[in-house]
């Protein structure tokens, strides 16, 4: 009989800041989990993964759970600043039902603050930056009952007199090809929307707010478009998947890939099954490029606008300027697509007058926009500037480290933006934000696109799950919704003046782009 047991459980934790928007944001299949599965699989590993999303991580699940799993029970726990309090949590129920089972941490928030995370006192080891080659190592020096991790680049765990060591960072970037295919098999389609694919890591930009750098660094890797193909293939063929998203942080990084992949879905006819999304930037779209994706099914184009001054796209490292996105936009709208950006309030040296222009050129020619709060991650740019200028406002946990918290915030749930620019009040940055979001969706034509079944280049912001639109339960929900939307406006626009006026601009005021 063969031996079924799991070597690994991967641990995906809740963000559990939603409020009423939880049941209507999309779930995200945990992307990181799945990979280090996919590798850990292709090693001839068993791994399983638990997300917080789909069901509640307790002791009676996590000692079901070990039941299954093979000696020494290893759990690597997907951990970022939003959700850092709820893995320590979890990593905790884990240690009290087994203390001799190996909790190790990686991601984003444990590769910065690798100190914070050892000094839990329920976390063995942490894997910093890209964690595949040395989740690997580990896992099989765990199993094999050595203790001997000197070797093991990447790699944070206590030495036998408890002190912390720091292994040096792999300094190799991993090549992306070594990957077999996404497990999708590992996710339920029930739960989730299995219409995304990853053919590209990294960015070559680095821009002060991403905290994705810290993982990848300034190195651009692309997939071999062959795979890429084949992936697709199965999505649409084996799944039945009609809209697809590039989860690609940069999609258009390499022009001639992008062609070559372009020709290759043509070639397979899978345009004619299938539209893609991806996300872009305005100074490396042109008309030959976009011609050819809209020829070959991509629908949808996501843009990082972040700004409307050109002042702080210099501030914010971004290597691009209003003017190429907006022409980038204009181009891609008259060659037909859906364009979607975003923009984010509350950089250093931003004003009033820069939040309200981005609502107006938002208005003015985009079909979806999100406006977030900006959030001085650790291992960023931002949060070097808000630690140096003494305006970093972490709450306890990092719970208020939530680029989106200014809108999901409830009425009686206040936000505390953790990080605002000189000459603005954090309250009237929430607020303004919250606003922003409302004012644009406040055009029932914009409205309808923010439901359409045609992802966008990020994927869907907001959705109805079909299989529940009939239920009463959720229109009691989305009701309730309406009403904290609406009261939370109110409360805005009479208890802040500032807010009152970005209310009123932004509702009458109309600048043709």
């Amino acid at each position: 009989m063969l031996n079924n047991k799991k070597d690994i459980i991967f641990i995906s934790p809740a963000n559990k800041k939603l409020g009423l928007f939880h049941r209507f944001v999309p779930r995200s299949i945990p992307i990181g989990a799945g990979i280090l599965s996919a590798y850990l699989i292709k090693h001839g590993y068993n791994p399983g993964i638990i997300d917080e999303e789909i069901v509640s991580i307790d002791e009676a699940l996590l000692t079901d759970t070990m039941k299954q799993m093979s000696e020494p029970k290893i759990f690597g726990i997907s951990t970022m600043t939003t959700n850092a309090i709820r893995a320590y949590g979890i990593a905790k129920i884990i240690k009290h039902l087994d203390d001799k089972a190996v909790v190790v941490m990686g991601g984003i928030h444990p590769t910065v603050m690798p100190d914070e995370v050892m000094n839990s006192g329920y976390v063995d080891y942490v894997v910093r930056g890209e964690g595949e080659r040395a989740l690997l190592s580990l896992v099989g020096a765990i199993i094999n009952g050595s203790d001997n991790f000197k070797n093991i680049k990447s790699l944070t765990y206590k030495d036998s007199t408890y002190k912390i060591i720091h292994n040096s960072l792999e300094d190799k970037p991993f090549d992306i090809n070594e990957i077999a295919s996404f497990p999708y098999h590992m996710f339920d389609n029930r739960y989730y929307d299995l219409g995304f694919i990853l053919t590209s890591r990294g960015c070559p930009y680095d821009c002060i707010f991403c905290s994705q750098r810290v993982i990848t660094k300034k190195r651009y890797r692309a997939r071999d478009n062959v795979s890429t193909i084949e992936e697709l293939k199965y999505l649409i063929n084996n799944l039945g998947q009609k809209n697809i998203t590039f989860f690609d942080d940069f999609f258009t990084g390499n022009r001639k890939r992008v062609l070559e992949l372009c020709g290759m879905i043509r070639e397979k006819g899978l345009h004619k099954k299938c539209s893609f999304g991806v996300q872009t930037r305005g100074d490396t779209v042109d008309r030959e490029l976009l011609t050819e994706m809209k020829k070959s099914g991509f629908e949808s184009l996501m843009f990082g606008f972040e700004t409307s001054s050109n002042h702080l796209m210099k501030v914010i490292n971004k290597q691009e300027t209003v003017e190429d996105i907006i022409n980038g936009i204009k181009l891609a709208r008259e060659i037909g697509f859906t364009v979607e950006a975003t923009f984010i309030f509350g950089f250093p040296e931003e004003h009033f007058s820069h939040r309200i222009d981005a609502l107006q050129i938002a208005k003015s020619i985009l079909d979806r926009a999100r406006f977030n709060n900006a959030t001085p991650y650790p291992g960023t740019k931002l949060y070097e500037i808000a630690l140096k200028d003494n305006k970093l406002n972490v709450r306890k946990g990092w719970e208020n480290f939530n680029s989106a918290g200014a809108v999901t915030a409830g009425i009686f749930r206040k936000y505390y933006v953790p990080y605002c620019p000189e000459g603005t009040k954090p309250s009237d940055l929430a607020g303004e934000v919250f606003l922003a979001n409302l004012l644009f969706y406040l055009n029932f034509s914009r409205l309808k696109k923010l439901f359409n079944v045609k992802k966008g280049g990020s994927g869907k912001w907001f959705e109805i799950p079909k299989q529940k639109i009939f239920n009463p339960i959720v229109w009691i929900y989305l009701i309730l919704l309406g009403i904290h939307v609406i009261l939370r406006a109110i409360y805005y626009i009479l208890f802040s003046q500032e807010c009152r006026k970005f209310f009123i601009d932004g509702f009458f005021k109309y600048r043709k782009i």
